[in-house]
């Protein structure tokens, strides 16, 4: 192989590890988030007088939450054709694969077809 389809092939291979570091580091989520919701547990006030009246069975009560965070995912949801959520790992990878992999592919055929040649 060529140096320059090393190059393309290593390129790939640190698209791939950075990807996926970044999708490990943001939360391993399945799908991209811009938003994150989620069920956070908050401790009951004691001077509530609905706590103090036993209105509550525990010492815990959960509330939403949502806040603005993002979280690469392995899947893209977009919504759209051009939507922010269209990045993901997947997305991210799959094009320098798809390249790598074509060209890797042309550069055999090409070669083949000069063992071919010199054969005839």
């Amino acid at each position: 192989m060529t140096r320059i389809y090393k190059h393309i092939a290593v390129l790939a291979l640190i698209i791939t590890v950075a990807s996926i570091i970044v999708w490990r580091a943001t939360g391993g989520d399945y799908y991209t988030k811009f938003e994150v919701v989620e069920q956070v547990e908050i401790k009951l006030d004691q001077d509530d007088p609905l706590v103090a009246a036993g209105f509550y069975d525990d010492q815990v009560k959960t509330e939403t939450s949502r806040r603005d965070e993002f979280r690469l995912g392995l899947l893209p949801t977009p919504s759209k054709l051009l939507d922010k959520h269209l990045l993901s790992v997947a997305s991210l990878t799959l094009p320098v694969w798809t390249l790598a992999l074509v060209l890797f592919l042309l550069h055999r055929r090409k070669k083949s077809r000069a063992a071919l040649s010199t054969v005839y």
